[in-house]
């Protein structure tokens, strides 16, 4: 079993030592060599659930307390042991709807921007990567775009309840309700769904993960 000594050891090969401010983490280069060695393509899922899995609090960025905590809950002692963990967290998705909420809740807290919120552009590109193609998330792109530049942003509070939305309705929004307490921007995305067919008959079996 790793000690905190070989934990810390193994910290160091990633550490951004350029700092100023004294804090012990990875900065972006570093965790990109880490993802490098991990064999994680930066466009794919796994480096979002790498620091998910690394109790990150910033994107790209983890610091040393969190590494040493996260890594020994893992029961990882190298780098081979860290992408077993995060690759059976990846498989896990699909069967436990809490660990997975619980990530797809934290990368909008990865891309938010200065401001609170997530960039739409940045959402458009993220959705799709995060939900494997999930239909409601793959037609909420759509309506996106639709909107061109009148909607910039998303909040929080959007973000999170599309996934609970994405569990409530189907390809039609059969029991969709404009009087229960759902975001304004639902509404909207209800209006343009029910304007706008799927081309195609829409695998609804499917889960976000």
């Amino acid at each position: 079993m790793a000690t905190q000594s070989s934990r810390e050891a193994w910290f160091s090969q990633y550490q951004d030592f350029d700092r100023d401010d004294g804090k012990q983490l990875i900065g972006p280069d570093g965790f990109f060599r880490l993802c490098e060695a991990l064999k994680y393509s930066m466009d794919g899922l796994e480096p979002l659930v790498l620091l998910w899995k690394l109790g990150a609090k910033e994107l790209g960025t983890v610091e040393l307390e969190s590494w040493d905590r996260e890594v020994r809950a893992m029961g990882a002692t190298d780098n081979a042991t860290l992408k077993r963990a995060v690759d059976a967290a990846v498989s896990k998705f699909t069967t436990d709807f809490a660990s997975y909420k619980d990530f797809y809740r934290q990368v909008f807290l990865y891309l938010r921007s200065q401001n609170q919120r997530i960039q739409v552009e940045t959402a458009k590109t993220a959705l799709p990567l995060i939900t494997n193609q999930h239909w409601l998330f793959m037609r909420f792109v759509k309506f996106l775009e639709a909107q061109g530049p009148k909607m910039a942003t998303m909040t929080r509070d959007q973000w999170n309840l599309l996934l609970d939305l994405s569990r409530s309705v189907d390809a039609e929004f059969s029991g969709y309700s404009k009087e229960e307490a759902w975001p304004s921007l639902f509404d909207d995305f209800y209006d343009w769904v029910r304007e706008h067919p799927a081309p195609k008959p829409i695998d609804v079996t499917s889960s976000p993960k």
